[in-house]
């Protein structure tokens, strides 16, 4: 009976999905695809959001022949206990670090334009004991306050959309300029920003819809989040040049402080303002991600509890690194380990799904 109260419906699945996908990257993604695929790096976003749809597939392929299990119960199944309790570890510490990373940058965003004197730990502080407030809520709860919170969404294009007439559209060209290799290589760095949709393996049970609305769903909710994240990176893209792109980390800001009202000026502080619900939200969800995987893995019976221990967990591996350098090894090393957790072993986990289903049905035969 709580398991059935706890259900989301497939509306819920799609504002939840967008608000674990979009979190603090997009303050800094145009700059980063542009070091890599330079006027490029809209095209490596789009091959990005194609290449996790694909991904997508792959893990409901997976989910909708267990329906009522998450992954953690799912890998023994496939991989036996003992590489399926490894591979379990790997996803809990992912979605804890994950949390801590996207924690981690935006406080630094928000301590270099907002509060430059205010010590990291309290704004740490402060971000985690809300996240906590929320990610201690059952599934149906924090779905429900993200249907709420999508709201924000539509302020913050409106303020992104307002420079796109003070843009030059010509630096988008020539078009293909950066080569087909650096068009590649920038697709890692969009993947990453694109995160989330991995949150298939936790929440497919407690989804309220069909195996193929689901599917539908999630295929939706991440053609909006490439959408939203195109035109965050065509608006700085045309708003800056080039070579001003180069030495500009957080463009979105950047561009945003260039706009003002008459009724405001700082339209930077306004998108921050705004932001950090966004920023919140996607921690709160790989939170309840890593607590609710522990959860099936120890078979605990108190979420609030171990709901306390991942926020404790996240707070002490983000006070600790404070140096700016080991702040951006830490990032490029994550990166890697990102890519790996949602494509690497979606794909691996869907040919032993496949290869053992094959099995399976030539020994019936």
């Amino acid at each position: 009976m709580g398991e059935a109260k706890n259900k989301i419906t497939s509306t819920q699945l799609a504002f939840f999905t967008i608000q674990t996908a979009i979190g603090e990257g997009a303050l800094t993604l145009p700059y980063s695809l542009h070091t890599v695929s330079a006027g490029d790096g809209w095209i490596s976003l789009i091959l990005a959001g194609i290449t996790s749809q694909i991904v997508i597939v792959l893990i409901w392929q997976i989910c909708r022949k267990y329906p009522e299990l998450t992954l953690i119960e799912i890998l023994p199944k496939l991989v036996g206990k003992p590489i399926g309790m490894v591979i379990s570890l790997l996803f809990v510490a992912y979605f804890t670090a994950l949390a801590s990373i996207v924690l981690l940058n935006y406080t630094k965003i928000i301590s270099s334009w907002v509060f430059p004197t205010t010590p990291r730990w309290i704004i740490m502080t402060i971000m985690m004991f809300t996240t906590y407030y929320l990610a201690k809520e059952s599934l149906r709860m924090i779905a429900r306050f993200e249907v709420l919170m999508s709201s924000i969404l539509v302020i913050l294009m409106g303020l992104i959309l307002f420079p796109l007439f003070k843009g030059n559209a010509l630096y988008l060209l020539p078009i293909g300029i950066s080569g087909s290799w650096d068009i590649i290589k920038g697709v890692e760095n969009a993947a990453i920003a694109m995160a989330g949709f991995e949150l298939m393996f936790v929440v497919y049970p407690l989804i309220q819809s069909g195996e193929r609305t689901i599917l539908k769903t999630m295929m939706l909710s991440y053609s909006i989040v490439t959408l939203f994240y195109l035109l965050i990176v065509i608006a700085c893209f045309i708003f800056f040049s080039s070579d001003e792109l180069d030495i500009v980390p957080e463009p979105v800001l950047y561009m945003l402080k260039a706009v003002s009202f008459r009724f405001f000026e700082r339209t930077d502080l306004i998108f921050l303002s705004f932001w950090i619900t966004i920023v919140m939200t996607s921690i709160a969800n790989y939170v309840f991600f890593a607590a609710a995987s522990i959860q099936k893995l120890l078979k605990v019976k108190q979420p609030s509890l171990v709901t306390l221990i991942v926020v404790i967990i996240c707070w002490l591996l983000v006070v600790l690194p404070s140096d700016f350098l080991l702040i951006e090894r830490l990032n490029a090393w994550f990166s890697r380990v990102t890519l790996i957790m949602i494509y690497g072993l979606p794909i691996l986990l869907f040919a032993i799904s496949a290869w053992k289903h094959r099995k399976m049905k030539t020994v019936v035969e």
